[in-house]
Order: C-alpha cells, then sequence, then structure tokens
C-alpha cells in the first residue's frame, strides 16, 4: 500500500490566491484549438511544442489519444489534459512526471509578475487570462487568510496596518506600548519614519512594487540599505536622483550622507549640482562623451569643481556649474563653506600585524590622479584590462 503525505505551511496568506491578492481565469479558446489533435497543433501555448519533450509526454502518458482531435474528448481526458495532478508515468523508458496544462501554466508563468516576463509569453498571458481580485480576500484582496485578517492589535488587524498611509502608520506604531516587543517597534518605527522623511509618507505597504516609479523604487531601495546594520560597505549609486523633485532631492542627499556616516564608502555617478555640493571628494571625468571620455579632467574638493577652469568646458557651461555649485555649498550670500561631519576615524589591522588608520568617504580618493578611465560619457567611467581593474596608466 502506498501512502503519499503532503506537508506544507502557508503561514497567514490566503489560500485561494495563495498570498497574491488576485486570481485568474484562463480562456480555454486561447489555450488550444479545439478542432484539431494535439499532434496537429492544436496547442497555441508557448513552448509547449510536439516535436520536443511535451509531444513524448502526450504520446505516452495514455491519457487520451494525441491523433483525436480535443472536441471529441471525453470528459475525463479533457479533465487530464487540462487538470490532471503531477503523476509519474514512464515514456520510453524514462522516469516523467505528468502534469495537467492549467496547473503547469499557474506554476511556471502566472506565478511571476507579468510584467518580467518575456515578449511573447506576456503578449499570450494578457491574451488568454483574466486577472480579478480574490473573492476570499476581504477589503479588496488583502492576500490574507482569514485568521490573520481576525488577530487585531488595538482595533487594527495587520490588513488594515499595511492599508495606511506610511506616515499615519508610523504615528500609530509609535503609541504601542509593548516592552515584550520594544527593540522591534523601535526598528519598525525608524524605518517607517525614514521613509516619511524622504517625502514617500504618502505610500501604503499594499502598494503593488510594480506601481511605483522610477524614484520612488530607488528611494525605497536605499531605505533598505539604511536600515542595514552593515558597514564598511562600498555603494556605488547610478544618478540616484534622475527624475526626482528638487525638493526629494535634498531628502536622497541626506540618506547619502546617512549612509556614509555608518562608515560606509559611497560612490555616487551625478550631474547634479545639489549631490556634487555634498560630496567629500569630487572627480570629473571627460573631457566629452563616447571614445573622447574617460580622462580625469579633475579630482579633488568640491570648490575646486566650482573654480576649475577646464581648457574642454565652454564658458557658459563653466560659469553654470559653478553658479550651481557655489549657491548651493556656499549660500547665495557668500557664506561659509559648509561643513559635513565626518565619518569617525577606524583601525584597520594588516596580516603581518601592523595597523593604521583609514576613514570612509565618498569619493575615489587621490589616487586616481592623472589617471585615465577608458570609455564612458562624461561622468562615467569603465576601467581597462590590466595589474588594476580600474585603473591604467596614463
Amino acid at each position: 500500500m502506498k501512502e503519499r503525505r503532503a506537508f506544507s505551511i502557508t503561514g497567514g496568506m490566503c489560500p485561494r490566491c495563495e498570498g497574491r491578492g488576485s486570481v485568474n481565469d484562463i480562456d480555454l479558446t486561447q489555450v488550444y484549438d479545439d478542432s484539431k489533435s494535439l499532434n496537429e497543433g492544436a496547442l497555441t501555448i508557448p513552448g509547449y511544442s510536439m516535436d520536443g519533450w511535451y509531444g513524448r509526454i502526450f504520446g505516452g502518458c495514455g491519457f487520451f489519444d494525441p491523433d483525436k482531435p480535443i472536441r471529441r474528448f471525453t470528459k475525463r481526458e479533457l479533465n487530464d489534459l487540462l487538470y490532471k495532478e503531477p503523476t509519474k508515468i514512464k515514456v520510453e523508458g524514462i522516469n516523467l512526471t505528468y502534469e495537467g496544462l492549467i496547473p503547469k501554466i499557474q506554476k511556471s508563468m502566472l506565478s511571476k509578475e507579468v510584467s518580467s516576463l518575456q515578449p511573447h509569453i506576456r503578449a499570450f498571458v494578457e491574451r488568454a487570462v483574466t486577472f480579478a481580485t480574490c473573492p476570499e480576500c476581504e477589503c479588496g484582496g488583502t492576500r490574507l487568510s482569514e485568521g490573520a485578517r481576525s488577530s487585531k492589535i488595538k482595533g487594527i488587524s495587520i490588513a488594515d496596518a499595511c492599508a495606511m498611509q506610511i506616515s499615519d502608520l508610523a504615528e500609530w506604531v509609535r503609541g504601542l506600548k509593548q516592552p515584550s516587543v520594544a527593540p522591534l517597534l523601535v526598528a519598525l518605527g525608524e524605518t517607517l519614519d525614514s521613509f516619511v522623511e524622504i517625502g514617500l509618507g504618502y505610500l501604503s505597504l499594499d502598494r503593488p512594487a510594480g506601481t511605483l516609479s522610477g524614484g520612488e523604487s530607488q528611494r525605497t531601495k536605499m531605505i533598505r540599505h539604511l536600515g542595514s546594520s552593515l558597514t564598511d560597505v562600498t555603494y556605488v549609486f547610478d544618478e540616484p536622483t534622475i527624475g526626482l523633485h528638487p525638493h526629494d532631492i535634498v531628502r536622497m542627499n541626506n540618506l547619502l550622507l546617512q549612509l556614509r556616516d555608518k562608515g560606509n564608502t559611497v560612490l555616487v555617478v551625478e550631474h547634479k549640482p545639489e549631490t556634487i555640493a555634498i560630496a567629500d571628494h569630487a572627480v570629473d571625468l571627460g573631457p566629452r562623451a563616447g571614445t573622447d571620455g574617460g580622462q580625469v579632467v579633475f579630482e579633488g574638493t568640491v570648490e575646486g569643481v566650482a573654480c576649475q577652469q577646464d581648457p574642454h568646458w565652454s564658458a557658459s557651461g563653466r560659469s553654470r556649474l559653478a553658479e550651481a555649485v557655489g549657491a548651493y555649498a556656499f549660500g547665495r550670500d557668500g557664506g561659509a563653506w559648509r561643513q559635513h561631519p565626518q565619518p569617525a576615524q577606524r583601525q584597520r589591522r594588516h596580516p603581518d600585524g601592523r595597523t593604521d588608520r583609514t576613514h570612509r568617504r565618498g569619493g575615489l580618493g587621490q589616487e586616481l590622479a592623472d589617471h585615465r578611465l577608458s570609455g564612458g560619457a562624461r561622468g562615467r567611467g569603465v576601467g581597462r584590462p590590466g595589474t588594476d581593474p580600474w585603473l591604467a596608466a596614463e
């Protein structure tokens, strides 16, 4: 007697939609042409060709006749073709697993974000599948089971908390006084406050990630890094302020400084003078784009960037850069240069036992001077092969 057991822990997810918040309805007329047999190419699913393994499986499974038109299948044969649970079979002496078309489509295609699928598969899904809010998830698809929704703190369930605006949720979390989970509440409050500080307090935690704009997604990722306990990490950001409102650039700058002050190195490829102005060290690559780029035309302090006399810059371009960086960093009233707090020095121990004191800063360092980085537009560079993967001597 054979006995099969299956173990699964669903947690608080809705068993109907498996935590996705939506269910799908597949149009069978887009899956197969019932006037044809399987061997005649009835299946219209991308990748399901009778010339490969699927043809061997359908032909050797014995559940139906692959030469009979699908419209002439009995109810059992059609059910086996579409919905049969995974079943062990042997085809041409090889042990294989047969599974109905619908569960295979759900596992291979519908378990992913539609936008992440290959173009031809995405076109099939958009044509054959209709998505709707899960009827078993109350309040419009909360993705949670009834048990998870019924558990509440001060009358608020986890679904209610996720639907709240982050700024409101942060205030609600601060009002919770539970000594047994105090460290958790502190960490959660700090993360939520970071969202508010960077201008994302209007979002809610039940917002699908695919609906975030480029700027929102960029800032969300930075908050994740900010909450990490790792230090002495090198972060590289490629134009993190792209698409941001000038008011949000200031908030982005604050995040960059916080990452640095935790003891990390922050490298930023940027063209916005508002972000250049907060750098501890600046490297200007150019003089132009493409094959004419990659040369270090300036390397030093931000004051030097604002005052440099690079002959490759036009008079108007140099004036605009100096005015923008100078106005931001020095203040339009001619005030003193704004000093940003430097991270504390730290000891570094070498294999031979000696130690030295180093500190992290947001720049490439003096060793880049008088070297050339190959390729790339102004502000970018890619290293050539050599003893140092980043640098190649002039």
